[in-house]
């Protein structure tokens, strides 16, 4: 697929978007900003950054590819209409921590062709650069953080001592078996999913956990741990098995709209195949019941 000419100057072409999309957000970063929420409760923020990053991208894809289709975080229109390459963006991921000056977050572009996701590209605030890393791969052609290669965590099972993504909400939601519950390694939540799979894709995080997120949050990543030498497991809500996620087609017969796209929210593990297995076969989801119990012994308690 590498090989692919269109491929190979869609994949320039997302670099160097994503790069300068990545230095308008650090240009961004610590300035004064109007805020928003979409939901009643203010937990979910929208910055004028996020818009502003959101507009730059799309305008940009279309002037460039108007035959494409996309999937952007902060548009409430989706198209329903199945086209051979769906660009899926999210602009700012992590807004909270942008918010309070906390430089976990990212833009995140991914490309894919007929539900594949062939192409992906994360921007993130460096501690050794100024001006950002780009994390990015192609399919079959490996994956980078700027111009260096990367990898997915060497070792083959989980080590209490190195770093993994498991959100405590959804840890409540599985039973873990004694041999994982041991191992499960130093879980942290970094608020920012595209950050938390650029860190898994360079092997700085031996796996991630991500309960239900978006098709935005999650695209681009997905190519960078595959090509890192990583795997992606996905589990369905009605659904007690993990499977390893190779296209959103899978999803239905033919390829899928972004429309489609924006409504499967499976569950996901990723990074080394074998940690990820491992992690797969010794959790157990809970049923409703189950859930509800804890719950009210966690309340007793308190």
């Amino acid at each position: 697929m590498i090989s692919d000419p269109e491929l190979k100057q869609i994949y320039s072409f997302a670099r160097d978007l994503t790069c300068r999309a990545g230095d308008i957000l650090l240009d961004q970063f610590h300035r004064p900003r109007e805020i928003t929420y979409k939901s009643k409760n203010q937990t979910n923020p929208v910055t004028d950054a996020d818009r502003r990053i959101e507009d730059f991208l799309k305008s940009e894809i279309a002037k460039e590819f108007d035959g494409h289709a996309l999937l952007a975080e902060e548009t409430e229109s989706v198209e329903e209409i199945a086209k051979d390459f769906t660009w899926v963006i999210d602009p700012l991921d992590g807004t909270v921590n942008f918010l309070n000056g906390l430089p976990v977050f990212g833009v995140s572009v991914g490309v894919l062709c007929k539900g594949k996701p062939v192409i992906g590209c994360i921007f993130l605030p460096s501690a050794q650069a100024t001006n950002g890393d780009l994390y990015h791969a192609i399919s079959g052609g490996g994956a980078f953080r700027n111009d260096v290669a990367i990898s997915v965590f060497a070792e083959s099972k989980p080590r209490k001592g190195a770093i993994s993504v498991f959100p405590k909400f959804w840890m409540r939601k599985y039973r873990f078996k004694p041999e994982l519950s041991g191992s499960l390694g130093e879980l942290r939540a970094l608020g920012s999913v595209a950050y938390e799979l650029a860190m898994t894709a360079s092997g700085v995080i031996q796996y991630s956990f991500f309960g239900s997120p978006w098709a935005w949050d999650v695209s681009a990543g997905l190519v960078l741990v595959k090509e890192a030498q990583g795997m992606a497991l996905f589990r369905e809500k009605k659904s007690q098995l993990w499977k390893e996620f190779q296209s959103y087609q899978s999803m239905n017969e033919g390829i899928p709209s972004p429309k489609d796209i924006k409504e499967w929210r499976p569950s996901w593990i990723c990074g080394n195949g074998d940690i990820v297995e491992f992690v797969a076969s010794r959790i157990d989801p809970k049923s409703a019941l189950a859930i509800k119990i804890d719950r009210i012994r966690d309340f007793g308690r308190n």
